[in-house]
């Protein structure tokens, strides 16, 4: 320890090595660091300027108080950030490439240059795609400006925002962007970083005694809202204090170049300080202010910029998501391919049927014998004959090419665009509470909602609230604390017991957050009411919850004191400890302030044993304001029972049961023990601690997770412990959690909870939230029941037998602890693990790392490739799970923002799910579904009718449509009816979704969008077009006897006409909701199509002047007044389309779906509901749906038997026996962040103790509650 007259404070610590200060937590996957050169080495994107000729490429070299030479070195550096795509110049050249990158785009701009070459040109050599095409890639960039236009402002609020820089000893204000590197920025509280900086000095509390304690919020960097601790250099935090002592200080930091990684920075300073020396001053992440990050708590701060713009870690760090496919759009892009291969197919069919013409049948031609002609006609030559193919081929390709449809994607982007915006202005997925509403992040995967299967939740803050509540605890073997639990409720509720009233608080007691403890006889205890001896246990007891954690106390504006915690769970345990006399109110480096009922204490805090996901523990030395010595131990029951003395063994039965009584009620448990302390021993053993510590080789040691010294000491000091009770947490349900869960399993969802809890906790959470239920049969497995491999393996193929052998008629449920599953997840047994998993109507998961989460969502992708999967958290250790699955969402809850940065979709409660998928997600599975097919459908059509036509004239394909309209076709004539059915058509009303959650099975069973559907409808193209050709071929000719005898521009006229009819009344067939809107997009594209045409080829002359529209000039209003024009379209539009209707009524009828019925019911509903008069208003019945009139065959269709019904009482179940259950365990809940838990540890403690790295460790159910035949007032509305 070095001593206050050598320049710095008592408090300070010794100097570490180099690479000792680095990791708060090292990211999983990188490799330890070797050498400091190799820990310096660039990770991502060059810096913004190069070091200079005197520098080493591999380091980063800025000067502390010396413009001249940082100048030199970084002339070129800016703290200007773009994230946006696109400049005012870049953005044409690059907007063009990323659009011809698209298949479909460069398909047509390849169509667009062929149409050039005339002799394969059908528009004499004019482009006529192009317009169209300039006009969809037109749209694209609309959408695409947009985008980048919130970029851009977000950029301009970033670059324009304001800081504090010191200048020639004095503050000046300058805009973010003109931030140099080297420069020394003063941050004032509640400020946002504007670049990295070292810390140099901070506001002190006590300037006699500096601390350099300083705190920062982090959530726009990780997306955590608990705040984190940083530290001034020990050299310079007592020296500047005021703008002008900068003279004093001079020095060299050399850091590592540029990286992403956000928890760690390594490096050192020399550093000169009022005449003293500090050469080789250690670096590491505590002193360092992150760009983004908030400050906080802290009035102000003085820093050294290290690095500006794209070489801080948060431009680093940033990553696009992974990009996501839905499975109607590999399946749309497969059918792509279909079609290309069906046209290349049709040219090639053309072109030998010209060659074959020309070379056989002309020949015979009696017309063209002793003609000129004849020589152009007929082919003589094989080689004529091969060319005339290839040309042929390519002239078909360019009049068949729009077999796929031009504006298909720009259609679906417009439709999913609409529908987000519908998504997110739902007030029934928007938490008033908080102002949330539901954000759509990634538009594209908006039908892949309704084809869900399988669900992955996260329990904590996902199916909980995440705000805990101190509830019950056990001190000495006597339990404190009353009432029950909302799955204590349930659990009798199951049982059929009656359900006692809740205690009713004290009114004169002031009630604290996070407290819902009512007990006086834990009062009368404190007061000594039940023994010295209890009394003293009790006390120690809150002492020890007051003392014993890494909360941060945090001043509000109005003086309040609000406690910032790295898990709810701290926050909760604290609160409890306050709520019984033992106030924490402030912390100061190695100190802890507790107001104990009335009377300030100071604790001394001299080491702190961090929290980990392999020790499930934390401890502190303290020395007590009485001088005494203690070791302050708490965690998971199982890690605490193992260290305890023989003497606490008694006791540890009395507590364990206790424990298990909590579990049951769902509540999250922590065991506390003590051990005394004598000076004499507790100093030898910190100075070999200390010594560890500061070892290279010991910390690479434990970072790689193999024995060390450190791990060794921590378990000498924490051994022989003295049990002295344990605590119980509460972490409500949200609300609607239960009756979601219902609903989606009636839906056929399979819901998988994945939990960090224990396994009791987790059981009787799946039965207060329905996921479980009594007659499920449960295979439970754990290290207990099952402790080797070969086990595991038996039980899983030993459930999925009696699954088998039962025919699937009793419903199972998989419980899984982490060990356990950790087992199970090896190349070689997940097979057995998804041989049971798969047909379980729920798997539980408990005790998971977040890399087991995501590890579960690929097994289902991997061997079930036709399952979408779904997942769901609201927390940093979710972001794994929710990138690996089809698809992401977040929750904003208690944890920061992280998951919902890293979502697909993100809402504020975890019951909105429900709506999300059954309501919004089968809505939109079913509408792009229809849009997808109809595009194809309307354009194949059109195309094939033309095909026909050219058999006409020995396929030479002569062309029959008036190319303007063609051209314009998607866009005027049918594409505004088609987009607005996919934004707006409803076959159901939306509750309906909800209370038929079977109806949500047409998107999992893909029966909407398929192939067999693709080719159903592209039958239907044909059909049509053939009925087109025929009806405009037999049905309008200039002469009776003479088929085909009418001009081609008059029968293009007909057969275009027939076409814009079929097509858009195709529309009344296939839309469920005709509401205004659909009506007058309709009435609209008709209409346009008589108003183009009459306009193109009578009113603007200049259309003549274009040879793809002079032959049709003046050719419409002839036909459009002839009687018999009209009697075609008649008939045509009714042979084509009778046979649709047709199959509709029948179908309807004799074989209706479930929709179908559905539909009528609500039809009946409104009818019975209209003739309510007011007369007879007061004695209305209340009218509901009713399917009272389904016949039993429909029931066994839809296999409504055993999903129909009320859900029978908890009384009518048995309970059955649960095998394999052993409460040895009770495990612990205690949620933490380790790179925190690192942070906190270090500032807790009178020293400065290194940062040691430390590595991650990573069907059918019963409809929800809801019968199928209901009345409220007892008789079904017929």
């Amino acid at each position: 320890m070095m001593q206050a007259g050598d320049g710095t404070s008592a408090n300070e610590g010794v100097k570490q090595p180099l690479a000792s200060g680095g990791d708060e937590s090292a990211p999983s996957g990188t490799e330890p660091a070797k050498n400091t050169t190799e820990m310096y080495r660039r990770i991502k994107t060059p810096s913004t300027s190069a070091p200079g000729p005197n520098t080493d490429a591999s380091v980063r070299t800025v000067f502390l108080n010396d413009f001249v030479q940082n100048t030199a070195l970084y002339a070129n550096g800016t703290n200007v950030v773009i994230t946006s795509k696109y400049t005012v110049f870049s953005f044409l050249p690059k907007f063009l490439f990323e659009s011809f990158c698209k298949v479909a785009n460069l398909f047509f701009l390849v169509v667009s240059i062929l149409q050039t070459i005339k002799p394969i040109s059908n528009t004499y050599g004019v482009p006529t795609n192009a317009p169209t095409l300039l006009f969809v890639i037109c749209i694209d960039a609309v959408f695409a400006i947009m985008e980048d236009r919130r970029r851009h402002k977000s950029d301009n609020a970033a670059n324009s925002a304001t800081c504090h820089v010191v200048v020639n000893n004095a503050i000046e204000d300058r805009l973010w962007s003109q931030v140099k590197v080297g420069d020394i920025l003063q941050v004032r509280n509640r400020e946002v970083i504007p670049a990295d900086v070292l810390i140099l000095s901070v506001e002190e509390p006590d300037p006699s005694v500096p601390s350099g304690i300083c705190y920062v919020e982090t959530k726009s960097l990780d997306g955590e809202t608990n705040l984190k601790l940083r530290q001034a250099l020990p050299a310079t935090m007592g020296t500047l204090r005021e703008t002008h002592d900068l003279d004093k200080i001079k020095g060299t930091v050399v850091c590592e170049t540029p990286n992403p990684y956000i928890n760690k920075f390594a490096g050192n300073i020399d550093v000169w300080v009022a005449g003293q020396d500090w050469p080789k001053e250690p670096l590491s992440i505590k002193n360092i202010l992150l760009r983004g990050c908030t400050l906080r708590n802290t009035d102000w701060v003085y820093g050294l910029v290290l690095n500006t713009g794209s070489d801080t870690k948060i431009m680093q760090s940033a990553s696009s998501a992974p990009t996501k496919w839905s499975d109607v759009m590999i399946t749309l892009n497969k059918c792509i391919g279909i079609l290309c291969i069906g046209l290349m197919v049709l040219c090639s069919v053309a072109a030998t049927v010209f060659v074959t013409w020309q070379n056989e049948i002309a020949k015979e031609a009696w017309y063209l014998q002793g003609s000129q002609a004849r020589s152009k006609v007929v082919i003589e030559t094989t080689g004529q004959a091969v060319q005339q193919w290839f040309t042929m081929c390519f002239y078909y390709f360019l009049l068949l090419y729009q077999v796929i449809p031009i504006s298909l994607y720009v259609s679906l982007t417009t439709v999913k665009f609409l529908q987000a915006m519908f998504m997110a202005w739902d007030l029934h997925m928007y938490h008033a509470e908080s102002d949330t509403p539901a954000i759509v992040r990634t538009m594209a995967l908006n039908e892949e909602l309704g084809q869900i299967s399988y669900i992955f939740s996260d329990k904590t803050g996902t199916l909980t609230c995440n705000v805990m509540d101190f509830r019950k605890c056990s001190i000495h073997g006597v339990s404190y604390g009353s009432g029950l639990t909302e799955i204590g409720r349930a659990a009798l509720k199951r049982a059929g017991a009656p359900i006692p009233p809740e205690p009713k608080p004290d009114p004169s007691v002031k009630p604290i957050p996070y407290v819902n403890f009512v007990d006086p006889a834990l009062d009368a205890a404190m007061r000594g009411d039940a023994g010295p001896v209890q009394q003293e246990r009790c006390h120690r007891f809150f002492e020890h919850l007051a003392v014993c954690h890494t909360v941060i106390p945090e001043k509000l504006e109005t003086g309040e004191i609000r406690l910032s915690a790295s898990s709810p769970d701290e926050q909760a345990l604290v609160a409890g400890a306050q709520y019984m006399g033992y106030k924490f109110e402030s912390r100061a480096v190695g100190k802890a302030v507790v107001d104990v009922q009335g009377q300030r204490r100071m604790y001394e805090i001299l080491e702190v044993l961090e929290f980990n996901s392999t020790r499930k523990r934390m401890s502190v030395v303290t020395r007590l304001p009485t001088g005494e010595l203690y070791l302050y131990t708490k965690g998971a029951d199982m890690m605490i029972y193992a260290r305890l003395s023989p003497a606490s063994k008694a006791l540890e039965d009395i507590t364990s049961s206790h424990m298990e009584q909590y579990a049951d009620d769902g509540l999250r448990t922590l065991a506390l023990a003590v051990k005394k302390l004598d000076d004499a021993t507790f100093d030898a053993w910190a100075a070999r601690y200390r010594a560890a510590s500061g070892s290279l080789d010991e910390l690479e040691k434990r970072k790689n997770g193999v024995p060390n010294a450190i791990d060794d000491l921590m378990e000498e000091m924490e051994s022989n412990l003295e049990l002295i009770g344990a605590t119980a947490i509460e972490d409500k349900l949200q609300t609607g959690v239960p009756e979601c869960l219902s609903t989606l399993s009636a839906a056929l969802i399979k819901v998988w909870m994945l939990t960090g809890d224990k396994e009791e906790t987790a059981i009787n959470i799946g039965y207060a939230c329905a996921l479980l239920d009594n007659s499920i049969v449960q295979v439970i497995i754990n290290m207990d029941n099952c402790p080797t491999p070969d086990a595991i393996r038996a039980k899983l193929a030993q459930a999925a037998t009696e699954y088998h052998d039962k025919a699937g008629k009793d419903r199972y449920a998989l419980v899984i602890d982490g060990e356990a599953l950790e087992v199970a997840l090896k190349p070689g047994m997940k097979a057995d693990l998804l041989g049971l998993a798969q047909y379980c109507v729920a798997v539980i998961c408990c005790r998971v790392s977040p890399a087991q989460k995501a590890e579960m969502v690929m097994l289902i992708r991997d061997h079930i490739p036709e399952a979408r999967t779904l997942a769901i958290g609201d927390g940093a250790n979710d972001v794994a799970m929710i990138q690996a699955a089809h698809i992401g969402v977040g929750i904003s809850g208690q944890e920061g923002m992280q998951a919902v940065n890293s979502s697909d979709y993100a809402i504020a409660q975890f019951r909105f799910l429900q709506r999300l998928l059954l309501v919004h997600g089968r809505w939109n599975y079913m509408r792009i579904s229809k849009v997808v097919l109809y595009m194809f459908y309307k354009n194949i059509t059109l195309v094939l009718a033309q095909y026909w036509y050219g058999f006409l004239s020995g396929a030479s394909g002569s062309k029959v449509y008036w190319e303007v309209g063609v051209q314009v076709y998607n866009i005027f004539f049918t594409g505004l009816p088609i987009v607005v059915l996919g934004v707006l058509d409803q076959d159901l009303p939306d509750y309906m979704s909800v209370k038929y959650p079977t109806l949500y099975q047409t998107g999992p069973s893909r029966s909407l969008f398929n192939f067999y559907s693709f080719f159903r409808w592209l039958g239907a193209a044909v059909y049509e077009s053939l009925i087109i050709f025929f009806v405009m071929v037999y049905g309008y000719n200039s002469s009776l006897n003479s088929v085909g005898s009418e001009s081609r521009v008059e029968y293009g006229m007909v057969a275009f006409t027939l076409a814009v009819i079929i097509v858009n009344l195709k529309i009344c067939l296939i839309m469920c909701n005709w509401t205004w809107v659909p009506r007058v997009t309709w009435w609209l594209s008709v209409l346009s199509w008589f108003l183009v045409v009459w306009l193109g080829t009578s009113v603007l002359t200049f259309v003549a002047r274009i040879k793809i529209g002079y032959d049709e000039f003046g050719a419409f209003v002839p036909t459009f007044e002839s009687g018999s024009y009209w009697l075609i379209i008649v008939i045509g539009a009714t042979i084509a389309l009778g046979r649709h209707f047709s199959w509709n009524q029948y179908q309807r009828l004799f074989s209706p779906e479930l929709y179908q019925i559905l539909q009528e019911a609500v039809l009946i509903d409104k009818q019975q509901t209209q003739r309510v008069t007011i007369a007879n208003m007061e004695d209305q019945r209340e009218f509901s749906v009713s399917l009272n009139d389904v016949t039993a065959d429909e029931r066994s269709k839809f296999q409504l038997e055993d999903t129909v019904g009320s859900l029978p009482s908890g009384a009518a179940f048995k309970k059955p026996s649960r095998p394999g259950i052993t409460r040895r365990n009770t495990g612990f809940a205690f949620s933490y962040d380790e790179p925190t838990t690192l942070e906190e540890s270090f500032i807790a403690t009178n020293h400065v103790a290194p940062n040691a790295p430390t590595e991650h460790r990573n069907s059918f159910r019963n409809l929800a509650q809801q019968p199928l035949v209901e009345s409220n007032s007892g008789a079904g509305a017929q």
